[in-house]
């Protein structure tokens, strides 16, 4: 078969005109390669080799775009290309240009992910960690580069986030305390951590709070129960949302 000529369809693709009346669309790389340019002429045997290779700077190139709108992980890219019906021969050989390229780094990806992560959330080490874990990053490489964090920058956040959570959680300082340290655990903080910081913070039960809450059971159950009963019945329910008895006796004195 004899190349007719040669069009341009896009930067880095040309549509090859054959003799036989067939069309066929091949990347620049593969055309260089395999000097078409200067040759002209190809059999069906090497038209089905060249066929292959282009195929494989098909998957190649979408990697390299999907790369470039961010960084990613091995595990990412891989994952990507099996999405796109890559078969694994090619996957393995895709990864390992990318990687001799410095396009796949998982030590620099986990560098720059971390850096993002404590720029533009609110998620601690542990989060980060789970994250990374499940972007196919190996744990040596995550703890290597999560002990580097400064843990001032750790302790910082956390003081920044209990602020913003104590405008909104309101109740018994003990049961705000509670959902305070839940809700960082949660973020992927360190319990220590999280306590050591709750500790600089005057935590004050809301008074206004507790005199609804028990003006709320008193009107429900005072018909239920004699006095002596409403009143166990009342200071175990407050006990359970934390409030002290103390702070239950006070509210009882005003009431």
């Amino acid at each position: 078969m004899k190349i007719l000529k040669f069009k341009k369809i896009s930067n880095d693709k040309y549509k090859l005109y054959l003799d036989n009346n067939e069309e066929v669309i091949l990347y620049e790389d593969v055309i260089i390669k395999n000097n078409l340019l200067l040759k002209k002429e190809i059999d069906a045997k090497g038209l089905c080799k060249i066929s292959n290779e282009n195929i494989y700077m098909e998957a190649l190139t979408k990697a390299i775009n999907y790369i470039s709108i961010r960084m990613r992980s091995k595990k990412e890219i891989e994952d990507y290309l099996k999405k796109n019906n890559v078969d694994k021969k090619s996957i393995d050989k895709i990864i390992m240009t990318l990687m001799k390229k410095g396009y796949i780094n998982d030590v620099s990806f986990t560098k720059s992910y971390i850096n993002d992560q404590l720029l533009l959330t609110n998620y601690g080490p542990y989060k980060i960690k789970n994250n990374l874990i499940k972007l196919g990053i190996t744990t040596d490489i995550i703890d290597d580069e999560i002990n580097k964090i400064d843990k001032n920058i750790i302790k910082d956040r956390i003081k920044k986030i209990i602020e913003k959570q104590l405008k909104i959680k309101k109740g018994s300082s003990n049961m705000i305390k509670i959902k305070l340290l839940n809700y960082m655990s949660n973020l992927g903080y360190d319990k220590s951590d999280i306590l050591v910081v709750l500790s600089s913070f005057y935590i004050k039960t809301d008074k206004n709070i507790l005199e609804k809450e028990y003006s709320k059971l008193y009107n429900k159950y005072s018909k239920k129960y004699d006095k002596e009963k409403l009143e166990y019945f009342i200071i175990q329910k407050l006990y359970s949302k934390g409030y002290t008895k103390e702070e239950i006796l006070s509210i009882k004195k005003s009431a």
